[in-house]
């Protein structure tokens, strides 16, 4: 881990702790039927966050599934070309002399 992968870390966990800080006061949230009792602001913005990542995550799967099946599909094909590839022929030639090339 670099120097500045770190000190940025440090940065960013220092700003969630002062919004935590400063988002402390009790909110009430509804969704549907559902209620909940009073949390912290900052709690109820951090699970809508994760719900967030949860439900972007699960809703990924089926594009990274397609994309690794057509992938090993590829490779698969790619092998059986280079087997099926006749080997390249070599030819050694003399440099010819008196043709100056540049």
């Amino acid at each position: 881990m670099s120097i500045a992968s770190l000190i940025v870390g440090l940065i960013v966990g220092i700003a969630l702790v002062v919004f935590g800080a400063q988002n402390a006061q009790p909110v009430s949230v509804r969704a549907f039927a559902w209620e909940s009792t009073s949390v912290p602001l900052v709690l109820a913005l951090g699970l809508a966050l994760l719900l967030g990542v949860v439900l972007t995550l699960l809703a990924s799967i089926p594009g990274r599934l397609r994309a690794r099946n057509e992938r090993r599909a590829l490779e698969q094909e790619l092998e059986a070309w280079r087997h099926s590839a006749p080997a390249p022929v070599v030819v050694d030639e003399p440099p010819s002399e008196g043709i100056d090339t540049p």
